[in-house]
């Protein structure tokens, strides 16, 4: 099993075509034209390249490549395995003076490639005897080089097999990119922008780094492909730490925000100076390449700490980040030290997907943080909501306290002062009116004053107990709405039958809950009396173990449909929020033989809440 293993890890991570007569030459000076090259192989200067790769890393040397023409590489193709060389001169000579055939790379339109790849592939379909001659010109740049010759059967698996993989992995690069467009449409929170622009600048610097870029974007501006690599990996410094910044949500006042601004703003200036400074700069590559790094090494440092720092305060989103860039540090080094010619680039895979594979390993962890942070947010959000609903019930009883409080002083005044008082004056006149029976005129008046009086004082004694039923108080709640019916029975107007069951002791209700559940039944009696229009009202309170009900019905002509709906013409809405606010349900049926019938359902453990 572990010998099959091995075999499908090679197949994968290296590249199985064996190295062809292939002869290398350093030109250290550029002093050498194609004819004088011709000459040095003659003399047995060349190198024979070991295998495929060759890796000098950094280097201001040009390098020629010399291929004999046979029957082993007839019609077959020449790959270079690189797709960024500046420049590539392809000279075919038939023991005359070379002549050059291709002239292409970087810095010459894409069109000028022999066949249309990302790669540089030659066709090698001289006579038998001749010699292929390659210079190859990348100065003052890391060059690595990957030399094949292939035939079409294995140039069709070579490519099919840098397809698939490409394939998989840009699939799911851009799979994530969608996700993250319908999140932000969807959410509209920085955060997933800032996510976006991220993945779009890695994503066209890796299609820049691996020629996918000039190949099918900027084909037409040699000099763009040139630039496009340093401009988008100093963009990619900005908005990986404003991706950190937002996913930990790192306050200003951290010790690390300032030095994170600091760096982006050197990105952007560094971005703009690969952007529009012109080529002849290059001489200096080595200082905008030693900026480069120097930016990014301090990237990744300021970053790390700015997790650090976040992962002690217990900011679980911040092992997320941290994982998932260091998996894409890991990957990153990985295909740099083989860039750099510290190793050789034998593990193919790395060294042409490393960090594209990195990239998708950090957006899957970062995907996972999303969905923690996102779950965390709607719980945060959930128990926010409750304390909301907790404190406005709060602020809701100490202003019906206060109502209640209010009411019942004045209750308390218009029935001990002021009622007294007419009581008094009543007595007065009645007793002046007992001792002079004579003067009748002064009589008629007095009895008019004391039936005003009388009426004055039953209006102040109504009042009162509409303001607070001081019968709950001195009777209790059942006894009370007995009272109010039995008082409703007397005018003689509408005959109200009753039917309570339970609240024989209401000590576990607070005042207020029973003075609001009997102006709901005083309410809904007094609409029934001036618009029902019925001769019969029956009443039903029943106190169940988990719930009040209680149930109205009447014989009059019931409520129209759009009174059903609106429930605001007959003063229903006062009632209706004083159920909502106990989080009860009441429910208006208008009865088919005639008359409505109200249903009301509070829930008790609710009312012990409140």
């Amino acid at each position: 099993m572990i010998r099959y293993l091995s075999i499908l890890l090679i197949v994968i991570f290296s590249d199985a075509s064996a190295a062809s007569n292939i002869y290398i030459y350093e030109d250290k000076g550029n002093a050498l034209n194609s004819e004088q090259v011709l000459e040095v192989f003659n003399q047995g200067k060349f190198k024979k390249l070991s295998d495929e790769s060759f890796n000098p890393g950094f280097t201001q040397s040009v390098f020629w490549l010399i291929i004999r023409s046979g029957p082993e590489n007839l019609d077959h193709k020449l790959v270079i395995g690189n797709a960024h060389i500046n420049k590539i001169e392809f000279y075919i000579s038939d023991r005359n003076k070379p002549q050059i055939k291709y002239l292409t790379g970087d810095h010459f339109p894409f069109k000028q490639r022999p066949i249309n790849n990302r790669l540089f592939i030659f066709p090698l379909d001289a006579d038998y005897q001749s010699i292929y001659l390659i210079k190859i010109d990348k100065r003052a740049e890391s060059l690595q080089l990957n030399v094949q010759i292939l035939n079409s059967e294995q140039l069709f698996q070579k490519s099919t097999k840098e397809n698939l993989i490409a394939g998989i992995l840009w699939g799911i690069i851009i799979l994530v990119i969608v996700f993250v467009c319908f999140m932000y449409i969807t959410v509209r929170e920085k955060l997933y922008l800032h996510y976006l622009l991220y993945l779009l600048i890695a994503t066209l610097w890796i299609a820049a780094d691996k020629g996918y870029g000039y190949q099918f974007l900027w084909f037409e501006f040699p000099d763009f492909a040139n630039r496009a690599r340093p401009v988008f990996n100093t963009l990619l410094n900005i908005t990986i730490i404003q991706l950190m910044q937002s996913f930990v949500s790192q306050a200003r006042e951290s010790a690390f925000y300032k030095p994170l601004h600091i760096t982006k703003i050197a990105s952007f200036i560094l971005a703009l100076c690969f952007l529009i400074l012109p080529t002849v700069l290059h001489s200096f590559s080595y200082w905008f390449l030693g900026s480069l790094l120097i930016l990014g090494a301090l990237t990744v440092i300021l970053i790390s700490l700015s997790l650090a720092e976040q992962i002690v305060k217990r900011n679980r989103a911040a092992w997320f980040y941290l994982i998932s860039i260091f998996m894409l540090m890991v990957f990153s080094v990985a295909e740099l030290i083989i860039h750099s010619g510290k190793a050789n680039n034998e593990l193919y895979y790395l060294s042409n997907f490393g960090i594209q594979t990195g990239l998708v390993i950090e957006i899957i962890i970062l995907n996972f943080g999303l969905a923690h942070r996102f779950n965390s947010y709607k719980n945060d959000k959930e128990t926010l909501l409750i304390e909301v609903n907790k404190r406005q019930n709060e602020l809701t009883e100490r202003i019906i306290t206060t109502q209640e409080t209010e009411r019942r002083k004045i209750a308390d005044q218009l029935h001990d002062d002021v009622g007294s008082m007419l009581s008094l004056a009543i007595l007065q006149i009645s007793t002046v009116i007992d001792k002079d029976k004579s003067q009748d005129n002064s009589n008629i008046n007095l009895e008019k004053s004391m039936k005003v009086l009388c009426s004055v004082s039953d209006t102040i004694r109504n009042m009162s107990h509409t303001l607070t039923p001081l019968a709950i108080e001195k009777y209790g709640f059942k006894n009370a709405i007995i009272d109010l019916a039995t008082s409703i029975n007397l005018t003689n107007k509408i005959h109200v039958e009753y039917v309570i069951l339970g609240f024989e002791n209401t000590e576990n209700y607070t005042s207020n809950f029973l003075n609001d559940m009997y102006r709901v039944v005083q309410e809904l009696l007094n609409n029934m009396m001036k618009h029902s229009e019925a001769s019969h009202c029956l009443i039903q309170l029943i106190e169940h173990d988990d719930a009040l009900s209680i149930l109205i019905e009447d014989n009059g002509k019931g409520l129209k449909n759009d009174q059903l709906k609106t429930k605001s013409g007959l003063g229903l809405n006062n009632i209706k929020s004083r159920v909502e606010y106990f989080k009860g349900q009441i429910e208006f049926t208008e009865k088919a033989e005639g008359g409505t019938l109200i249903n009301i359902e509070i829930p008790l453990n609710i009312v012990e809440e409140c």
